[in-house]
């Protein structure tokens, strides 16, 4: 049974997004921006999103870095998760499971948490 390489799948037409998106830059000015920002005064965990996507889009990697540097982060490392996703799918490796740890799920919303720490203290 062939293995469906999903990972690299999605990693490719996300990527093709990001540069189609590049294409969308001019129309920037019409976004609504961040409502709940807009109310609370404070940033919303994916504030400057938006405005990295549309960066890296157009090639801007310093720039997607400073209006969101987790996504910056992980379109660096994308190719890598792309390359051996296809290479697991070739050989016809399963997926490896998911950590069940606590500690791991804890990390991941602290790392979530402090992203968001980053872009309220900057004021994005």
């Amino acid at each position: 049974m062939r293995r469906v390489p999903w990972i690299a799948l999605g990693g490719m037409a996300l990527g093709l997004g990001v540069r189609l998106a590049g294409f969308l830059a001019p129309f920037a000015g019409f976004l609504p921006g961040c409502v709940f920002k807009r109310i609370t005064g404070v940033a919303c965990a994916t504030c400057g999103l938006t405005r990295s996507v549309l960066a890296l889009g157009q090639g801007h990697w310093r720039e997607a870095l400073h209006w969101y540097p987790a996504l910056a982060l992980l379109a660096a490392a994308a190719p890598i998760a792309v390359l051996w996703d296809l290479r697991r799918a070739w050989r016809g490796y399963p997926y490896p499971a998911l950590p069940e740890s606590r500690a791991f799920r804890v990390g991941a919303w602290l790392l979530l948490a402090g992203v968001w720490a980053v872009q309220v203290v900057r004021g994005i």
